[in-house]
């Protein structure tokens, strides 16, 4: 089988030895297509880095809603120059009803910058949404952005139609192993074949306990195998498949 890990930061990976072990245990997972991506101006020459390296990893960067005070003046413009120098995602970016300390305002204003800029350069878009759901939606059909997807997918499985509407994608990661994780479980069976993601959110995971590294996606799929009654190997090539429609042109791995 193959597989697209559709969310990560292996530039978080320290030291260096630790990332090649975990792309090599990746590579023999049959692990084809990764999505790395920033959250601050801090790390954006780190993913660029771990990209240039590996070319199966498509770059993604963004100013997380965590992290806005990393936003220095002229962060919006550095954002631009790199985007259009190198083939990269836009993200992860997003809006974050838990992170009050930064102020709803001042996330919508560098989400909607960002959000922008994907449009303007076609870029497909990695959004972080946690408590903004309705606010989301609202700036989505607003914008129309073009491709975008939701990392970790935690919104209500009723509103998965009017996203796939305007172009979303729905990546789930390790949570959905959690038997008690019903309302996910709901969300990932309402998502359309077509727009199906998965992801390890490597080196950290969003599933207590669980770190299972970029080859840890073998794991994800087999899980979601289960709770969508189908085979490992369709759900694999369906995610691959998703994946690379999801980046498009973007694509950059020579696999």
């Amino acid at each position: 089988m193959k597989f697209f890990d559709a969310h990560n930061h292996l530039q978080d990976y320290r030291p260096e030895k630790k990332l090649a072990k975990a792309m090599l245990a990746a590579e023999a997972a049959g692990v084809e297509g990764l999505i790395c991506c920033g959250t601050s101006p801090s790390d954006w020459d780190d993913v660029l880095a771990v990209a240039a390296k590996y070319k199966n990893v498509t770059p993604g960067l963004g100013l997380h809603p965590w992290f806005l005070k990393e936003g220095a003046p002229g962060w919006l413009e550095k954002l631009e120059g790199l985007l259009r120098s190198v083939p990269s995602c836009v993200g992860e970016i997003g809006l974050d009803g838990g992170q009050n300390a930064t102020g709803q305002a001042r996330q919508e204003s560098a989400f909607l910058a960002q959000l922008r800029l994907a449009k303007t350069l076609g870029r497909p878009a990695c959004l972080h949404c946690v408590k903004a759901w309705g606010r989301m939606l609202e700036i989505i059909k607003s914008e129309q952005p073009g491709p975008f997807m939701f990392h970790s997918y935690g919104g209500p499985a009723e509103m998965v139609p009017a996203f796939t509407e305007f172009g979303g994608y729905f990546s789930f990661g390790g949570a959905i192993m959690d038997p008690k994780r019903e309302k996910l479980r709901r969300a990932l069976l309402s998502v359309p074949a077509d727009r199906l993601l998965f992801e390890t959110e490597a080196p950290d995971a969003d599933a207590p306990g669980w770190r299972g590294g970029p080859a840890g996606i073998a794991a994800i799929v087999g899980a979601a195998s289960a709770i969508l009654g189908k085979p490992a190997e369709e759900i694999a090539a369906l995610s691959l498949a998703n994946g690379n429609k999801f980046l498009g042109d973007m694509i950059t791995r020579t696999a």
